[in-house]
Parts: structure tokens; sequence; C-alpha cells
């Protein structure tokens, strides 16, 4: 009965990412962008295509063109008004996940299945967003390359520790932002 009154606890969602999940990634590609060099683009009109190697891209794209508009590029739709095109490759935006676990992790017996839980003494589990963006500048006519203009990364953690099995607490950067969210 003892056995059986210990759980692990385990973070549910509906959707294919968690709230955290989506926490790292947003703040991550904020704190990116954030970091970029667009001063010469400031005033200028631009053509923005943004390529990933995840689902995100729709997202990231219009996150990424709100965020230039916000610092001064006017970002528009039209390639025949463009001044320039801004290509922009988030050649990483996702998260890992990592473990220091010094206890005994959960495990079904052998022969009986019965499920053991985990038994912590100390548990560390990382959870580390991370963007990395590069952006190059080409003629809009010609599609000749321009200007490598600027690469950024931007990083964000939340971290869960649990001590002696029951105590819990988590240390995250997820709510300070790379800009303050005013109105305009």
């Amino acid at each position: 009965m003892a056995g059986g009154g210990c759980v692990t606890p385990r973070q549910v969602t509906l959707t294919p990412r968690s709230g955290v999940e989506q926490e790292l990634v947003v703040r991550s590609l904020e704190r990116a962008v954030a970091r970029l060099d667009v001063e010469r683009f400031v005033g200028r009109r631009v053509v923005l295509d943004l390529f990933t190697l995840t689902p995100d891209q729709a997202f990231a794209r219009e996150f990424v063109a709100a965020r230039l508009q916000r610092r001064g590029v006017q970002v528009i739709g039209d390639s025949a008004r463009a001044e320039v095109r801004l290509r922009v490759f988030a050649t990483v935006l996702g998260i890992d996940r990592g473990q220091t676990l010094i206890g005994i992790p959960a495990l079904q017996a052998p022969v009986v299945s019965i499920p053991i839980p985990e038994i912590a003494l100390f548990k560390w589990e990382r959870h580390r967003g991370l963007a990395e963006i590069q952006v190059y500048a080409y003629d809009p006519e010609t599609d000749r390359l321009l200007d490598g203009v600027a690469a950024a990364r931007g990083r964000a953690k939340f971290d869960e520790f649990r001590v002696l099995l029951v105590i819990g607490f988590a240390v995250s950067d997820l709510a300070a932002r790379a800009e303050p969210i005013t109105p305009p």
C-alpha cells in the first residue's frame, strides 16, 4: 500500500508542445531577434522569407516580421515594391532536455511486473530553448546576394529540481522578455 501511494508526477498536455515548451521556443526566438543588427534596414521596405527545419515556420515568420516592424523595418508582402529581400534562416529552433538523478529511477520489477516509483534524493531536469537565426539580404529584382547581414542566438531555460522526494521548485528565465511589450 505504501508503494502504491508513491507516484511520479508527469506533465500532461493536449497540444503537440506543452506551455513551457512553447514559452522556451518563443523566448529564445525573441532574444535572438533582439540581438540582430538591423539598423541598415530601419525605414526601408523589405520582403521577408523565413526557413526552418521545424514545423514552426509559419509562426516564426510572422513573429520575426512583427519584431522587425517594432524595430522600424517596413516588412511588406509585395516584392515588386521592396527595396530588399531578407532571407532569415532559423538554423536552430527547438528545445533540449537533460536530467540528473541521484536516487533510483522508476522501474518495473522483473517477474511480478510491479511498478516501482522513482526515489529521488536529488533530481534536476533541464529544459533549454535555443534559437539561432542568420539573415541574408538579396536584391528583390535580381535575387543577387547583397550581404550576409547578421547572425544571432537566443536562449531560454526552465529547470525543475526535486530534493529528498518531496521538496520541489523551479528556476526559469521565461518571464524576462527581450523587449518590453507596450502598446504603440
